[in-house]
């Protein structure tokens, strides 16, 4: 047990010490903290308080078009709907009007110019925009400036149309009022977990879209630097010198255990920059525009995420001590963990596939497969409603897949560390196997 404790020290340590530990951590940690802060960052570029607000040129001719469009942006003058309207009297004649319009565009003293036309009793005016031509942008009606104004004129006909019809204010807030309907999945067994309403599903969304990719990452990355770490010593010969001064399955093992715990201190870390940003001011604004709650946070599938990450992770990275003990060259490494790296794609496509439809008959069978079930169960768990034994069902699959692949790692390890050359064909590892035990 010492000596199992020793390799777990050593392989931690020596991990945590390198630059490519630390500049890889100072990495996601600055990539987190961007993406946490994107929607406060956006927000913040896309403001345009303190610019100078467009100007639009209004030739009423005897229409209240100008006086309603002053008070409509003097009311909306928040973010981009800041807009000034600029008063324009008629010269008397077509003529001079329009000298008048070119005259204000050429000299940029308005980016467009409104002419308003009175048509017949209670008809709202005729409208005509008008804006210089410049380069390729020569339909008036394209740019952000109109759309914001036929928004305005939009209002302001509604508003003229409801006012005419006699229809009271307090009755018109009473029509517009949204609809409030509360959603929520209903579990279809007795013995399911209970239903979830519309924002808890939003949340564990969120939390099972984050956590699945965390879990295939560190599953791949941290699995795979278990086998390059058994390759390199054993490349270097100083597997032989580990292996006469200890129990190749406490080494094996510790390597593993050393790495885990690397990794798990790793997302601890990604986890309270996530926490620390979050809590941030500017980042509650943001989440409440977009009707997130972390109070709906369910916290106990955080206990179910680390129990699948723990499970993913040993089932694979016995896996990959096994395949690393047989590779003689760390450039041999890649190629030879390839089809354990694609039954780990495959169970994230299929987890990817699951986020629309948890319970489907093919993403339930996955979630029993020990390869998928680290992903694919705790999918369910997180947005579906499997049934209390169906968890447990899956989970002693996973636990005593751990249990039988990391007795086959063991003998393939202690076995294949002291094998060099090219790599070994399956019957040649047998005949050494039972050699080793003889």
């Amino acid at each position: 047990m010492n000596s199992m404790l020793t390799v777990i020290r050593f392989t931690l340590l020596n991990r945590l010490k390198t630059k490519s530990f630390k500049i890889t951590t100072l990495i996601f940690v600055l990539l987190i903290s961007a993406v946490v802060n994107l929607p406060a960052i956006i927000q913040q570029f896309s403001k345009e308080d303190g610019k100078e607000a467009v100007k639009i040129g209004v030739m009423a001719n005897g229409t209240d078009i100008q006086q309603k469009l002053t008070d409509y942006f003097a009311a909306a003058k928040t973010g981009t709907s800041a807009v000034e309207i600029v008063p324009l009297e008629s010269k008397g004649g077509a003529e001079a009007d329009a000298a008048l319009i070119r005259e204000k565009l050429k000299n940029e003293d308005v980016k467009g110019v409104l002419t308003a036309k009175p048509a017949g009793a209670g008809e709202f005016p005729q409208l005509l925009y008008q804006t210089g031509a410049s380069g390729f942008s020569m339909n008036p009606g394209t740019d952000e400036t109109a759309g914001l104004l036929k928004t305005a004129l939009q209002t302001i006909k509604t508003n003229s149309a409801i006012a005419q019809a006699g229809i009271e204010p307090a009755v018109l807030a009473k029509i517009q009022e949204p609809v409030k309907l509360t959603t929520e999945t209903v579990a279809l067994k007795e013995a399911e977990t209970p239903a979830k309403s519309k924002e808890e599903l939003g949340i564990a969304f969120i939390l099972v879209y984050a956590l699945l990719f965390l879990l295939y990452m560190s599953v791949i990355g941290y699995g795979s630097m278990v086998s390059t770490e058994i390759t390199a010593e054993k490349s270097s010969r100083v597997m032989e010198i580990l292996i006469s001064s200890g129990s190749p399955l406490k080494q094996m093992f510790g390597k593993i255990i050393g790495i885990c715990l690397m990794g798990l201190l790793q997302n601890v870390v990604f986890g309270i920059v996530v926490a620390v940003n979050l809590t941030l001011p500017w980042n509650g604004a943001a989440l409440q525009s977009m009707d997130l709650d972390l109070s709906l946070i369910p916290y106990g599938l955080l206990g179910y995420f680390l129990l699948f990450y723990l499970g993913g992770f040993f089932i694979y990275a016995t896996i990959f001590a096994a395949i690393g003990s047989l590779v003689s060259r760390s450039e041999e490494v890649q190629q030879a963990v390839m089809p354990v790296t694609l039954l780990i794609i495959i169970a994230f496509m299929t987890a990817m596939f699951g986020l629309q439809n948890p319970e489907a008959p093919f993403v339930i069978a996955m979630s029993y497969v020990p390869f998928f079930s680290p992903l694919i169960m705790f999918l369910r768990i997180g947005l579906g409603s499997p049934a209390w034994w169906e968890i447990t069902i899956s989970i002693a699959i996973m636990l005593g897949s751990i249990f039988v692949l990391g007795w086959l790692s063991a003998k393939i390890y202690r076995t294949g560390v002291l094998m060099y050359g090219k790599r070994p064909s399956w019957k040649e590892l047998r005949k050494a196997m039972k050699a080793f035990q003889a």
